[in-house]
């Protein structure tokens, strides 16, 4: 078995594109990137790798995005090293590498989703709203997508930034993930 480790996002790349790779830890905070893209890059050009990522954030968008662009296990690097290698060889046994903290967040969104996207008073078309400009759409592109006016676009955005109490896209996307809000 041969190591190799890659401290940028450049040398992390040039490594899933070179050769065989069989586990990938993979940081999220990288000095000239984020490690989601490494991540993309490694699912889409190693498809046997199993992809981990180990990282201080403990948040739902990095948890639920990482998992999203095909993480196959979140565990935080500030437990003791003995727990972290006890994830990775889980994965001998299809046992997912999944922090404690990870595994609670993931169980908490899924019980509180239903509930919290009810309580947010969307309609249908809505929800349809959200699901593309979370996904990167534009005004445009939505309204076509949907067969309807920008102009009708734009009334149910001020609507759903209203009823989600946000004023802008990127606060629409974390509220998408939040309320389970997918494509």
């Amino acid at each position: 078995m041969q190591i190799i480790q890659a401290d940028t996002l450049k040398d992390g790349m040039q490594h899933a594109r070179a050769g065989r790779i069989d586990l990938a830890l993979i940081d999220l905070g990288l000095p000239d990137g984020n490690g989601m893209d490494l991540i993309r890059e490694l699912r889409s050009t190693q498809i046997d790798c199993q992809v981990i990522v180990a990282t201080i954030y403990d948040d739902d968008r990095n948890l639920f995005t990482a998992l999203k662009a095909g993480a196959q296990g979140y565990i935080l690097k500030d437990q003791d090293k003995h727990k972290i290698i006890g994830y990775l060889n889980g994965l001998k046994q299809n046992r997912p590498a999944i922090s404690d903290a990870s595994s609670k967040r993931l169980i908490e969104h899924f019980n509180q989703q239903g509930s919290e996207l009810k309580n947010s008073r969307l309609t249908p078309r809505e929800h349809d709203v959200v699901v593309l400009l979370s996904q990167g759409y534009t005004v445009e592109q939505a309204a076509s997508s949907l067969g309807i006016s920008t102009e009708t676009v734009r009334g149910y955005i001020k609507s759903i930034y209203q009823k989600l109490e946000i004023s802008n896209r990127a606060e629409l996307a974390l509220a998408a993930v939040r309320l389970g809000i997918t494509g």
